[in-house]
């Protein structure tokens, strides 16, 4: 039953895409549409991982693009495709920032890949956060399909470039995105810390290593069904070595929740709400995201 609904789920993510208004499959570019008010300070209560600091090959290059703004990017894979990077306040090129990957929700619209959880207004001085664009109105999740590749050349163009932490990638990801995180975190598992979802998720097969994990989603979500997130969630439990049969406590920021007993560096977070359907939850999402993410560096 649970393979079902997940199927559905997915099915319904690929073929329902709206660019616009309130209606719109994904919220676009808004608030994400009845957000249910801040729960935006301090950590979100995953383990935390401290660790050497690896810079990448674009430290000590100086930037000249504008800070605490997107600014686009082209690169060549299979045809030129297009990224976004937003550089924090007083952007150091000697200092190695910890690098959020965001990706969005589906979108019919010209400019989808703003359909992301705003996590960049959360940073200040503190990472890099990058955008990516899918090839079509969804990310493809296949190894054989056009975005992951993709992905893999935008951490090589974005870390060529600016001063990026390697062993500190995150993503942020809200529907399509979710799905999309959820995927790379399974097969490009060793080479993130972390992953931020809001109502998506996929478990992998085959998986190259383990992240840690915070997922949100909508009790009443007619979207895409809470069944994809949970089995995403128990899918990072088990990888992640958590307390079995699993236990979790709610931390500072309700109505999240973390489980018990999990490897170090590799918390696994529940945020389940009620009466937000498929919206992105800015006000609840951003700061979260970014507890979280502070909370694994």
């Amino acid at each position: 039953m649970r393979t079902t609904l997940l199927t559905l789920s997915l099915l319904v993510v690929v073929a329902g895409c709206d660019d616009g208004g309130s209606g719109s499959l994904d919220g676009s570019d808004g608030g994400g549409g009845g957000d249910d008010g801040g729960n935006g300070d301090g950590g979100a209560g995953a383990d935390g991982n401290t660790g050497p600091i690896t810079g990448s090959a674009g430290c000590g290059t100086a930037s000249s693009i504008a800070t605490g703004a997107w600014v686009q990017r082209s690169i060549n894979v299979n045809g030129t495709r297009d990224l976004w990077v937003w550089l924090p306040a007083n952007y150091d090129p000697a200092r190695a920032y910890p690098v959020i990957y965001e990706l969005h929700g589906c979108s019919t619209g010209p400019n989808r890949e703003t359909n992301n959880v705003p996590v960049e207004r959360q940073v200040g001085s503190d990472a890099i956060a990058v955008r990516g664009k899918a090839a079509s109105n969804c990310w493809d999740t296949a190894t054989t399909g056009p975005d992951v590749p993709y992905f893999d050349a935008m951490l090589q163009d974005v870390e060529g470039a600016f001063c990026v932490d390697t062993s500190r990638r995150f993503l942020t990801g809200y529907s399509s995105g979710s799905f999309m995180s959820h995927r790379l975190g399974c097969i490009r598992g060793a080479n993130l810390r972390g992953i931020a979802t809001i109502a998506g998720g996929q478990s992998g097969t085959s998986c190259t290593g383990n992240v840690a994990a915070l997922l949100i989603h909508d009790l009443n979500d007619t979207t895409v069904n809470i069944s994809a997130s949970v089995q995403a969630r128990d899918n990072h439990l088990t990888r992640n070595a958590c307390t079995a049969p699993p236990s979790s406590t709610p931390n500072n920021h309700p109505p999240c929740e973390d489980y018990a007993g999990c490897a170090a560096g590799k918390g696994v977070t529940w945020c389940q709400t009620t009466g937000m359907n498929h919206s992105r939850q800015d006000v609840l999402a951003a700061p979260i995201f970014w507890a979280f993410i502070q909370s694994n560096l």
